[in-house]
């Protein structure tokens, strides 16, 4: 998938994580890349492609398929690293 289609999803995402952030408890952050796409599969495997590159810096976790857990303590992190990103 190239960069610019990946770009193209990428507001999508920091919006997801900037409204979770706020609404929820507990230590960790969800995400669901079908709460963010739906059942658009291209959005899918972009948010996919971006996710892991937040698992491979360490900010994120990979749970199960679709869903990545960000601990809270790390959420400004990537919300910066997403920021940066665009």
């Amino acid at each position: 998938m190239k960069v610019w289609k990946i770009r193209q999803y990428l507001p999508a995402l920091l919006l997801h994580m900037q409204r979770r952030v706020g609404g929820e408890r507990g230590v960790v952050v969800a995400v669901r890349t079908r709460d963010i796409c739906g059942m658009d599969r291209r959005c899918g495997q972009a948010v996919r492609r971006l996710m892991m590159s937040l698992v491979a810096k360490g900010l994120a976790r990979r749970h199960k398929k679709g869903v990545y857990l960000i601990e809270r303590a790390a959420v400004e992190e990537v919300i910066s690293a997403l920021r940066e990103w665009i």
